[in-house]
Protein backbone atom coordinates (compact mmCIF):
# COMPACT_ATOMS: atom_id res chain seq x y z
CA UNK A 1 0.00 0.00 0.00
CA UNK A 2 1.24 3.26 -0.75
CA UNK A 3 2.12 5.97 1.76
CA UNK A 4 -0.25 8.48 1.44
CA UNK A 5 1.34 12.00 2.34
CA UNK A 6 0.17 13.49 5.57
CA UNK A 7 -1.77 16.73 6.18
CA UNK A 8 1.82 18.75 6.33
CA UNK A 9 3.22 17.59 2.95
CA UNK A 10 0.13 18.23 0.87
CA UNK A 11 0.00 21.87 -0.42
CA UNK A 12 -2.88 24.16 0.73
CA UNK A 13 -5.89 24.35 -1.13
CA UNK A 14 -6.57 27.50 -2.98
CA UNK A 15 -10.30 28.78 -2.11
CA UNK A 16 -11.85 30.15 -5.07
CA UNK A 17 -11.95 33.91 -5.30
CA UNK A 18 -15.21 34.30 -4.63
CA UNK A 19 -14.62 33.62 -0.71
CA UNK A 20 -11.93 36.23 -0.43
CA UNK A 21 -13.30 39.87 0.67
CA UNK A 22 -13.42 42.50 -2.16
CA UNK A 23 -10.14 44.22 -3.57
CA UNK A 24 -10.20 47.69 -2.42
CA UNK A 25 -10.82 49.18 -5.95
CA UNK A 26 -14.59 46.86 -6.01
CA UNK A 27 -17.25 49.01 -4.27
CA UNK A 28 -20.15 46.92 -2.38
CA UNK A 29 -23.51 46.28 -3.60
CA UNK A 30 -25.78 48.75 -3.99
CA UNK A 31 -29.29 48.04 -2.55
CA UNK A 32 -30.65 48.21 -6.53
CA UNK A 33 -27.54 45.73 -7.05
CA UNK A 34 -28.36 43.77 -4.08
CA UNK A 35 -32.26 42.82 -5.57
CA UNK A 36 -31.12 42.59 -9.21
CA UNK A 37 -28.68 39.92 -8.19
CA UNK A 38 -31.94 38.26 -5.96
CA UNK A 39 -34.21 38.57 -9.09
CA UNK A 40 -31.76 37.68 -11.95
CA UNK A 41 -30.76 34.53 -9.67
CA UNK A 42 -34.33 33.48 -9.05
CA UNK A 43 -34.77 33.58 -12.76
CA UNK A 44 -31.51 31.89 -13.56
CA UNK A 45 -29.70 34.40 -15.52
CA UNK A 46 -26.66 35.61 -14.28
CA UNK A 47 -23.58 33.96 -15.97
CA UNK A 48 -21.04 32.59 -13.95
CA UNK A 49 -18.54 35.39 -13.95
CA UNK A 50 -21.15 37.70 -12.79
CA UNK A 51 -21.96 35.27 -9.57
CA UNK A 52 -18.39 34.75 -8.80
CA UNK A 53 -17.95 38.95 -8.80
CA UNK A 54 -21.56 39.00 -6.71
CA UNK A 55 -20.08 36.80 -4.19
CA UNK A 56 -17.03 38.82 -3.82
CA UNK A 57 -18.74 42.11 -3.74
CA UNK A 58 -21.90 41.61 -1.43
CA UNK A 59 -22.78 40.78 2.04
CA UNK A 60 -23.68 37.62 2.58
CA UNK A 61 -26.39 38.96 5.31
CA UNK A 62 -27.67 41.34 3.34
CA UNK A 63 -28.11 38.89 -0.02
CA UNK A 64 -30.10 36.66 2.66
CA UNK A 65 -32.07 39.41 4.04
CA UNK A 66 -33.25 40.73 0.38
CA UNK A 67 -33.84 37.17 -0.66
CA UNK A 68 -36.15 36.60 2.14
CA UNK A 69 -38.07 39.90 1.24
CA UNK A 70 -38.45 39.14 -2.21
CA UNK A 71 -39.59 35.39 -1.81
CA UNK A 72 -41.91 36.42 0.83
CA UNK A 73 -43.60 39.01 -1.52
CA UNK A 74 -43.71 36.27 -4.31
CA UNK A 75 -45.52 33.91 -2.17
CA UNK A 76 -48.20 36.62 -1.09
CA UNK A 77 -48.31 37.71 -4.36
CA UNK A 78 -49.55 34.34 -5.40
CA UNK A 79 -51.99 33.60 -2.50
CA UNK A 80 -53.82 37.16 -3.72
CA UNK A 81 -54.05 35.79 -7.32
CA UNK A 82 -55.43 32.58 -6.32
CA UNK A 83 -57.57 33.97 -3.93
CA UNK A 84 -58.90 36.57 -6.86
CA UNK A 85 -59.13 34.04 -9.39
CA UNK A 86 -61.59 31.72 -7.33
CA UNK A 87 -63.50 34.12 -5.85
Amino acid sequence: MPNRPTSEQRPPRKQPRYFERPDQSEQPLTLRETLLVVLSAHLGVRTKAQREQDFRRANGLHLFIAAIVYFSAVIIGLIFLVKYITR
